[in-house]
């Protein structure tokens, strides 16, 4: 037991107690940053009032505390680790050089003194190894948090983000390089599943594919080596299809999300890895939905073959009835429900003849003809209007989830994700990052690679 004085009282310490004061002792920051946590508790002044302001200003000293303690282990690590070569004949000493890094409590600095191995005349950094760091680097946590924000914001937001959630900034281009960077780790570490597994799996699987337009700007580099080319004065607008899939098991909110700016057979392997993914085995049904295009159906026919159902979204159907509506706007309202409910039945002839009393003459262009563009639409897919089999099975009509996933962030998304796939293929490597979809797990958004370089 010691004692200490305390107010003018006198205050007995136990062993414990004891050890931890004469431990503070020797990390005079760490001391005084407890010494602030314990004036937020008790509050003398009644400067913490609510709890919300509390919490912030808890949360604000336990981030520099955080970055008082990585600091100070630094200090002692490097001691213990130049020590160590000191004692070793075949390590002559050198200079001493400054070397920082970036971590979620901020920059954490140390002098590192760097030794020079005898035998081989090579420059060895005792800390640096051990600490596996470099100058300048992120730590894997602070990756780990830049690409999980990566994967959900654009890159020029993700500053933003971590000053508001951890109190630090990074750059934006070290925020896409590092995001980047762990996109390719799993890409590359990546296989897709494209077999259906021997198993009974779940009754039943929807899935939803539709595409997208992203807008892509390109620039023209300069082609001399000193010539300096201003690129926003050569800039060209084009687009780019980007191709998007949904898997979901009916009654379960959870979906499983792919994305490429790929071929349609690579769109077509994400889904059948979703598929997978969601319990897909011999005895599964599929019901797929889609719009009218050729390269879905072809997509759902060579997976699933004989086992999936392909329904055209009734909503991209009604499209074209809306347009072939006759009379005013209330007749032209009460003329498609009509033909809704007629649909719903599978009465697709009703609807046909309602069209055909009113077929525009063949030598107007389509742009004039929407009955017969609409009749045209119809009977080239009778064999995927069966509206009333799906309504009775309780399986959705429309396509609306995946028609409503390419928001503007989800194009900003998908935009980037474009644009390292050019330079990837710049370098010489073929594939398509899809760090960007909500089907990749956090862990493999950021799996431990080394510290990237700012």
């Amino acid at each position: 037991m010691s004692e200490f004085m305390n107010h003018n009282q006198t205050v007995e310490l136990t062993s414990s107690a004891y050890e931890l004061a004469l431990r503070l002792q020797a990390h005079p920051n760490i001391s005084a940053r407890v010494l602030s946590i314990l004036a937020l508790v008790e509050n003398p002044d009644d400067n913490c009032e609510t709890a919300s302001g509390a919490e912030l200003e808890v949360v604000s000293e336990l981030q520099k505390l955080g970055n008082d303690a990585l600091q100070d282990w630094a200090n002692s690590q490097e001691k213990k680790k130049a020590l160590a070569c000191e004692k070793s004949p075949l390590m002559r000493r050198q200079r001493k050089k400054q070397l920082y890094w970036y971590s979620l409590f901020g920059t954490i600095q140390v002098i590192e003194q760097i030794f020079i191995c005898v035998k081989t005349e090579k420059v060895f950094r005792p800390f640096s190894s051990s600490a596996q760091i470099h100058c300048r680097g992120y730590s894997l946590p602070l990756q780990r948090a830049i690409t999980d924000l990566g994967a959900d914001v654009s890159f020029g937001k993700i500053p933003e983000k971590l000053k508001e959630h951890y109190g630090i900034t990074v750059p934006i281009s070290s925020a896409q390089a590092i995001t980047q960077k762990h996109a390719h780790a799993v890409k590359t570490s990546q296989i897709l599943a494209s077999e259906i597994p021997d198993r009974d799996g779940v009754d039943q699987i929807i899935t939803e594919m539709d595409g997208t337009m992203i807008p892509i700007v390109n620039t023209t580099p300069a082609t001399d080596d000193v010539q300096i080319v201003d690129r926003r004065k050569n800039r060209k607008l084009s687009w780019k299809e980007a191709r998007l899939s949904l898997v979901e098991i009916p009654g379960q909110k959870q979906s499983l999300i792919g994305g490429t700016v790929g071929t349609v057979n690579d769109a077509g392997n994400q889904l059948l890895h979703s598929a997978i993914r969601a319990g897909i085995g011999s005895n599964t049904k599929v019901h797929a939905i889609g719009d009218g295009a050729s390269w879905i159906v072809n997509q759902v026919r060579r997976l699933f073959g004989e086992r999936a159902s392909y329904l055209i979204d009734f909503y991209h159907l009604c499209e074209y009835l809306a347009a072939a509506a006759p009379g005013n706007e209330q007749q032209q309202k009460k003329w498609l429900k009509q033909q809704k409910q007629d649909l719903k039945k599978n009465q697709l002839l009703k609807v046909l003849k309602n069209l055909s009393t009113r077929m525009e003459p063949e030598h107007l262009a389509d742009k004039f003809a929407p009955v017969r563009v609409g009749t045209r639409y119809i009977k080239n897919r009778l064999e995927y209007l069966d509206y009333k089999s799906a309504i009775d099975a309780d399986l959705p009509i429309g396509s609306g989830k995946i028609e409503s996933l390419p928001t503007p962030e989800i194009r900003k998304q998908l935009v980037e994700v474009y644009r390292e796939d050019i330079l990837i293929a710049q370098r010489g490597a073929s594939h398509n990052s899809r760090m960007r979809m909500a089907g990749a797990t956090l862990r493999e958004r950021a799996r431990p690679v080394k510290m990237a370089r700012s």
